[in-house]
């Protein structure tokens, strides 16, 4: 992320903030107050006045009761020569606002400051800095000029008087330059980011310290930081988090797929607040941040990465020779489909959120252009593209196909189709030593099986609902190539036909469809939702009549299915939203999401 792209978040961040942190009956209000403190500490400023007694917990900060005239905060510069005083506003500077907020009231009476205090006695300058966190116009900023002139550059006690103006932009500043840092958050959640950001800055993307340890810690960040009753500046402060977490990330050629995994947890639970948004304002800024931060970002690494897509095997750079077994084949396919998961949700995440068919048109179609294009060199380029390793792939697959399907590459996905059984004959027939599909999505069963040759006990790919998605995929072929695959796939693969024609029945695959629960969509952007009905399809054997094709029979067991589950419509959230929390949580997609494009009901 480049430092301008800070700009607009941490000013939409401090523009939220009130003035006054403190505790309410309804919940903590979060104020600029925190920030200001934290920045005076930063350069090295010693506290002589709070507006809020300090707790030994990491807690919201008392608010005091007395009257403070005029006086937000006081500090001591690191001579002891110079007070500086800061009077805070939450409204913008603005000539109704310079009486009625008490703007001129709050600047007289900071000026007039007691200095006759033991330790004040050697302060020859008091600095009065006027602080707000929203707009400001020409007139306040006059008013503001003139006001402070009239008091003279020295008080009646002969200390020098200056006044200085710090507005939004100059907040922004300060705080990129002086306090990116978790001690930005609110001090209830200061303590919990400075511990994640030390494992960011330890732990590599994918080890298991990652994983078990740092994941689980920022989602409960991420908790603490959305609870009820959510506004403004809970999730304004989401992105700002992260930005804070991209300072302190190890710096290893796998930090930035690390940094947008950081990011894809915190859009999950973003979006899970979004269900429960009354207010539009709200709603929008979820949206934004989707767009504008993690959007941005996918596109910008996949930029970055560009060398590498049009580099043979250049996603995986391994050094080769030092792998045991196939476990490199292994590592390269799981590599390749984090990058095709992420390149499927760059493509679709914008739509939903677009007008495709109006003013967006254009845009929307240079950004398929691009993704296919992407895509295209990614497939050349990386073999392992084609090698599914988990039944949960499928999500996967359906982006690829998606994304062909919306630029109208009909012989693409027919080769890509092909090309695909291809691989998987190959490894059916366990003629290249990579491990067929694992049904029930255990990587280490995978790189187990892979490093020893030797199948573990628990391994199965004697079932599988990956393949049952391919031959749907297949429908949106034109008939002749549709029928083509749908028999090559159902012959060579699920039936394991050899080169004698004959098929061995306790080698097939059983193919099983899926039926989500009722909830999914409430629970899949929270958790892993692998519960459901499984749908047996007997390989469309059962079906009575023999004259059916199985292009037939599988659009008939589609139809049964939905007469047992019809198709409904999701939460408020868009789609590829929910297509990533499969991804993260491993998770499989309801088949719906293709379905209701290929196969289209009657009304």
């Amino acid at each position: 992320m480049q430092s301008n792209d800070l700009t607009p978040f941490l000013s939409n961040y401090l523009t939220s903030l009130l003035e006054r942190t403190r505790n309410e009956r309804i919940g903590k209000k979060i104020g600029f107050d925190w920030v200001v403190y934290n920045l005076a500490i930063a350069k090295n400023w010693t506290p002589r006045r709070l507006p809020f007694f300090r707790t030994p917990i990491p807690e919201t900060p008392k608010p005091k009761s007395e009257p403070e005239f005029g006086i937000d905060f006081a500090f001591l510069s690191e001579s002891a020569q110079e007070l500086i005083i800061f009077v805070l506003k939450d409204e913008a500077l603005t000539n109704r606002n310079w009486t009625k907020h008490n703007f001129d009231a709050d600047l007289r009476m900071a000026s007039t400051v007691d200095l006759m205090q033991p330790e004040l006695k050697a302060v020859e300058k008091v600095k009065i800095i006027l602080a707000y966190n929203k707009d400001e116009d020409d007139t306040g900023s006059r008013l503001f000029e003139q006001t402070t002139k009239s008091f003279g550059e020295t008080r009646g006690d002969g200390v020098k008087l200056t006044f200085e103006r710090w507005n939004l932009t100059r907040l922004v500043e300060e705080v990129r330059s002086n306090l990116l840092t978790p001690e930005l958050m609110p001090q209830h959640l200061s303590s919990a980011l400075q511990y994640i950001c030390l494992q960011v800055g330890d732990f590599d993307f994918g080890s298991a310290e990652w994983e078990n340890q740092l994941v689980p810690q920022w989602r409960y960040f991420l908790n603490k930081a959305l609870e009820p009753p959510i506004d403004e500046r809970k999730l304004r402060l989401v992105p700002v988090a992260l930005m804070i977490i991209h300072k302190y990330r190890k710096k290893t050629p796998n930090s930035y797929p690390g940094w947008i995994d950081l990011i894809e947890w915190a859009m999950l639970a973003l979006w899970d607040t979004y269900r429960d948004l009354e207010k539009k304002k709200l709603k929008a800024i979820v949206a934004n941040i989707w767009l504008k931060f993690y959007v941005e970002e996918l596109k910008s690494y996949f930029f970055e990465i560009r060398d590498a897509l049009t580099t043979e095997h250049g996603l995986t750079g391994r050094e080769r020779g030092r792998d045991i077994g196939q476990l490199g084949a292994v590592r390269d396919a799981y590599i390749a489909y984090w990058h095709l998961g992420r390149l499927g949700i760059l493509n679709y995440a914008p739509q939903q959120l677009w007008d495709t068919q109006g003013e967006d048109r254009e845009r929307f179609e240079e950004h398929l252009r691009r993704n296919v294009e992407w895509l295209g060199e990614l497939f050349y380029n990386n073999p392992a593209a084609l090698r599914p390793l988990l039944d949960v792939h499928h999500v996967e697959l359906f982006l690829v196909w998606l994304m062909l399907w919306q630029a109208n590459c009909q012989n693409e996905i027919y080769e890509w189709l092909e090309s695909l059984k291809n691989c998987l004959l190959t490894r059916r027939a366990e003629m290249s030593g990579v491990p067929f599909i694992e049904a029930r999505n255990r990587m280490d069963l995978v790189a187990e099986f892979a490093a020893t040759s030797k199948r573990p006990p628990e391994f199965t790919d004697r079932s599988s609902h990956l393949l049952l998605v391919i031959l749907e995929l297949c429908f949106s072929l034109e008939e002749s190539q549709r029928d083509e695959l749908l028999n090559l796939y159902f012959e060579q693969i699920v039936k394991d036909v050899g080169g004698d024609g004959q098929s061995l029945d306790d080698n097939k695959i059983d193919l099983l469809g899926w039926i989500p629960p009722d909830d999914w969509d409430e629970r899949i952007l929270r958790e892993p939702v692998r519960d459901g009905t499984a749908i047996m399809t007997h390989n469309f054997e059962f079906h009575p009549d023999d004259q059916w094709s199985l292009a037939e029979k599988i659009r008939d067991f589609v139809r049964q299915c939905r007469e047992k589950s019809p198709p409904k419509g999701f939460i408020e959230v868009p789609q590829a939203a929910l297509i990533l929390a499969c991804i993260k949580h491993q998770s499989p997609l309801p088949p719906e999401f293709w379905r209701g494009i290929i196969f289209k009901q009657e009304k």
